[in-house]
């Protein structure tokens, strides 16, 4: 009998089902564990009571699927995998969504909170009325060493009032009353006037003169738990009580003004969402995060004021793109090939040399090549003048802006096309090339019917990524040339050499308009959509490439 026929013949020990093995591993395992657990749970807690529910959502299926996979016996090949989803989730996937998220809203500058943190402030606001009588109080002037002044009121009851003054014209400040018995009160001279509060002098009637000065007093209030201290004088102030302006009315869903007694209801207009409008047609500031569904899409698709540049930068982004992609790679290839004959010396010289622009950080490079093309420094147009040319308007003229954003890029990306061109030549069986050399093929036709065939095979993903990359390139449009030289007759703010990720920079938070991330998110997802259109198409491409060249 043989040794097949015998492993035949004997029955097979059935594998033990996998258990929990409680080694010293284990209990490490678990420690890191609870340690993430911990501080998920913590997380959650903050997610929570922030309402951030799309964060909430993800945290909460992120821990339980992490510990299900290193706690369940069967899942021991996820757990090497494991890593890279839950970071493939968090940075990619999550802010994805929630940059769809935040398309369909009207965040932007005004509209940044959410609607009870809104309301809470609303609440918050108090209203003095300037033409009240209110109560009087003597008024005493303190200063410390710095400089700093407080006004010290002393009522008929002897009660004290003690703060921080402001002009009538800022903002109105917290409560800036003090407790003058905490800092400490000394009346050196028994009068019954604090001479010391804390670190705070009391100025004499010449210092008080003096500093009014320069100081306008008519014009100062302090800011107290009651309402507002208004000075009337060098030695006079009166207390104007406070009233709380606005009521939130929860069973109308709407503001009460108190003040001008009308209902601010929730506008229901394109312009007013996320706003409490009042009667009087007045928008109550700030307001809040709302869904305002597709208005930020089709306002990029049906406003002429964005629609037409927005269609402009697309066709310069496609030019600047493709044109980078096929400049650095024509360079680059053209480089490897040379280097890559038998007959060529300094070799590793010259390698080391063309890989310096890609070693040296791209914004440094960037910014060293805008002072070099500079229309009247410029190192670049002293060589042209100096040959006989003129001097040309590199980053002032639209045009020659676009020729010089793609010569740089071209410099700042080639040896990088050089670098991958070196590595796929050198991976061709030389049989093939000798092979079409011995059937009578010249140099050019073996590289355009073998090599470039061969090497699209393994380049073309890689090109279809530095696609990608220049699509989205916003570090060498807004270092050389911000998006500039300007397009004086548009209605949004947009250069000639911006593309779409800066014009959505420009047009969402540059514009002088403050931030419109709804906007934004609106355009960047168009942006998404048409990178993965185009990477589509050149995917499919790519593997019309790898079935007819595949099997060389």
């Amino acid at each position: 009998m043989t040794d097949l026929q015998e492993r035949k013949e004997t029955p097979s020990t059935p594998r033990p089902r996998s258990r929990m093995e409680y080694g010293r591993g284990f209990w490490l395992k678990l420690l890191a564990l609870a340690l993430l657990d911990a501080v998920a749970v913590y997380s959650a807690i903050v997610l929570f009571s922030d309402e951030a529910w799309l964060f909430l959502a993800a945290l909460v299926v992120g821990s339980a699927f992490i510990n299900w996979v290193y706690l369940w016996p069967r899942t021991t090949a996820l757990r090497w995998t494991t890593p890279g989803l839950v970071f493939l989730f968090a940075f990619m996937v999550v802010p994805i969504l929630y940059t769809v998220y935040i398309s369909f809203t009207n965040w932007a500058t005004g509209n940044v909170l959410s609607k009870p943190q809104v309301i809470e402030i609303l609440e918050s606001r108090v209203f003095a009325d300037p033409d009240a009588p209110g109560e009087l109080f003597d008024l005493y002037v303190f200063q410390d060493d710095e400089g700093a002044i407080r006004f010290l009121l002393i009522g008929d009851g002897g009660e004290l009032l003690f703060g921080e003054p402001r002009l009538r014209s800022e903002e109105p400040l917290a409560p800036g009353q003090e407790d003058p018995e905490e800092l400490g009160v000394e009346d050196t001279d028994g009068d019954g006037i604090p001479d010391q509060i804390g670190r705070y002098r009391r100025l004499s009637t010449g210092e008080l003169f003096q500093l009014a000065g320069t100081l306008p007093f008519e014009q100062l209030i302090v800011d107290i738990e009651r309402g507002e201290v208004q000075v009337l004088g060098l030695s006079e102030g009166r207390v104007v009580l406070a009233s709380q302006q606005y009521v939130y009315d929860e069973d109308a869903d709407a503001v009460i003004d108190t003040v001008n007694d009308q209902t601010c209801p929730v506008g229901t207009t394109e312009e007013t969402v996320g706003n409490f409008v009042c009667e009087d047609g007045s928008v109550l500031t700030p307001g809040w995060v709302a869904v305002i569904g597709f208005s930020n899409y089709t306002d990029v698709a049906t406003n002429q004021a964005i629609r037409r540049p927005f269609l402009g930068v697309f066709v310069w982004n496609l030019v600047f793109a493709l044109g980078s992609v096929l400049l650095t790679f024509a360079l680059g290839l053209g480089l490897a090939v040379t280097m890559q004959h038998n007959r060529f010396r300094g070799r590793t010289f010259f390698r080391s040399i063309y890989i310096l622009p890609y070693a040296v950080p791209a914004f440094l490079s960037i910014l060293i090549w805008q002072g070099l093309l500079n229309e009247q420094f410029g190192q670049v147009n002293n060589l042209l003048e100096g040959i006989g040319l003129g001097r040309v308007p590199w980053l002032t003229d639209p045009t020659w802006a676009k020729v010089a954003v793609l010569l740089v890029n071209t410099w700042l990306g080639f040896p990088y096309m050089f670098l991958i061109s070196t590595g796929a030549l050198q991976a061709i069986p030389e049989e093939l090339q000798e092979a079409a050399r011995v059937d009578g093929a010249g140099g050019f036709n073996v590289f355009r019917r073998i090599t470039f065939p061969l090497l699209m095979v393994g380049l073309a993903p890689l090109l279809i990524g530095s696609f990608a990359f220049n699509f989205n390139n916003f570090v060498m449009i807004y270092f050389l040339t911000t998006g500039g030289p300007p397009i004086l007759d548009a209605a949004v703010p947009v250069g000639a050499t911006d593309i779409l990720i800066t014009f959505t920079f420009d047009l969402a938070i540059a514009g002088g308009r403050g931030n419109q991330f709804g906007l934004g998110a609106a355009i960047t997802v168009f942006i998404f959509f048409i990178v993965v259109i185009i990477s589509s198409i050149g995917f499919r491409f790519t593997r019309r490439l790898e079935e007819i060249y595949g099997s060389l």
